[in-house]
């Protein structure tokens, strides 16, 4: 009996042995174990708390804050909501920080070693909040998607985690759709200040490949980092420190949707609008519903692009684009109400008092004196006195722009709207693209 339990012994020591040759002990060593040279072994993963470890106490020095250091990863921007306020990000949130209790294997000659997935929920991590959050979720498949490691250079722990975060943004649509938005996505220690914890990023703390993932109508720029310390009172007399750090997201809305669903059509539609004035004013069907009709168009269109917005208490750039185009062809109707209403002659040379003329008017093939329909107000354009007045010097210019209108075939408020429509839409083109066409450059930072 004693000769087979010898034997035994013997098995299990040369298996051992053989295990420690090639590298890897046969089961998880405790951290006692592993900062002992005489039993630490190499593994695969380490469990390097100590018995008496307490996860529940933060490793700190007396007067000394814990430096804890910050990277994240953007895997993407899954979702941008701007009725809600919010935007969606899927990253990686890795925190450095050194714990004085934990020991780095004496054995391992490895810069760093991976910790035993079972020690997460072992180990003393941050308690990191985000300050704008809506909605935050971990990844659990097919486990729980986080990792420990610890540096041998620094003993340094370093936590990494997958998470989808949800988070509110202050959104300004002054410039939209030509806008430029910013987003924070802050975060803090809940319970610890600035007299135990200290919160940076580390250098190149941020990274993104904007050409691996594509956002819907908006493109990410650049992601910075920042810090936004603050001090707050306590008890009403005593004023603490708060550590703070936040990531600044900048995006560039894409305009290229907008201005072949909005811009273009209503430009169109404008355009449209002006073909009236060739229409003959006695046309009434015609010209009417050609201008009611890209009147509600417009207001149709306006109405569309609003109900995917939040109601706001300023004129973005889009209100003033669409008001403009509205409005002009509100005018090109009240351009017809006029042409009908009246007509414009000149008066013979030497004769300056206008003289009634009657002529009568056919409408839809009916003679409006014969029907007893409303006739149009004749007006005779007389030529002002000549006069070195800068009041006479204008009425004479306009008389002259009169004259040459009016001497045209076709109604004089008709050849004159042809001139004047184009040219103040062209010069409303000019001043709006010059103001808005460059984007907006500067953003605001709210929330951090």
């Amino acid at each position: 009996m004693k000769c087979l339990l010898l034997f035994l012994l013997q098995c299990c020591i040369h298996l051992a042995l053989c295990q420690a040759e090639d590298g890897y002990s046969p089961r998880l060593l405790t951290a006692e174990e592993n900062a002992n040279e005489s039993t630490c072994v190499e593994q695969p993963t380490y469990n390097v708390l100590p018995a008496d470890y307490d996860k529940l106490m933060p490793p700190l020095l007396k007067g000394v804050p814990l430096n804890i250091y910050f990277t994240l990863w953007i895997i993407s921007i899954t979702e941008i909501n701007e009725l809600r306020q919010d935007f969606t990000v899927d990253l990686y949130l890795r925190m450095y920080w050194v714990d004085f209790r934990i020991k780095y294997p004496v054995c391992e000659k490895r810069p760093f070693i991976v910790l035993n997935h079972a020690q997460l929920d072992k180990i003393w991590i941050p308690d990191i909040f985000f300050k704008q959050e809506k909605r935050s979720s971990r990844h659990f498949v097919n486990r729980r998607n986080a990792g420990l490691k610890l540096t041998k250079s620094t003993n340094e722990v370093f936590f990494s985690e997958r998470i989808t975060l949800t988070t509110y943004c202050a959104y300004d649509f002054r410039f939209f759709p030509l806008d430029r938005q910013a987003c924070v996505m802050a975060f803090e220690s809940y319970s610890l200040d600035g007299r135990y914890a200290n919160l940076s990023f580390k250098p190149l703390a941020i990274h993104f490949d904007k050409f691996k993932f594509k956002i819907p109508q908006y493109e990410l720029n650049y992601v910075s980092p920042y810090s936004c310390y603050y001090d707050y009172m306590y008890e009403g007399s005593y004023f603490l420190n708060q550590s703070c750090i936040q990531a600044n997201f900048v995006f560039d809305r894409q305009f290229s949707y907008y201005f072949v669903h909005m811009y273009l059509p209503s430009i169109l539609i404008v355009l449209v609008s002006f073909l009236s004035f060739w229409i003959p004013v006695d046309n009434v069907p015609g010209r009417v519903s050609l201008g009611v009709t890209s009147l509600l168009t417009l207001a149709t269109q306006f109405t569309t692009i609003q109900r995917s917005l939040p109601p706001v208490s300023y004129v973005k750039a889009m209100d003033i684009w669409m008001f403009f185009c509205i409005v002009t062809v509100f005018l090109a109707m009240v351009e017809f109400t006029l042409a009908y209403n009246f007509r414009f002659t000149l008066a013979q040379d030497g004769d300056r008092k206008p003289k009634p003329v009657k002529e009568p008017v056919t409408v839809l093939g009916i003679n409006s004196i014969a029907a007893g329909l409303r006739q149009p107000r004749v007006v005779v354009l007389t030529q002002p006195e000549e006069g070195k007045t800068p009041f006479a010097v204008l009425k004479l210019s306009v008389y002259w722009v009169a004259e040459r209108f009016a001497k045209k075939k076709g109604n004089f408020i008709d050849n004159f709207s042809k001139l004047l429509f184009p040219i103040a839409f062209l010069v409303f083109n000019l001043a709006y693209w010059n103001h808005y066409g460059k984007g907006q450059k500067e953003v605001t930072f709210w929330g951090g």
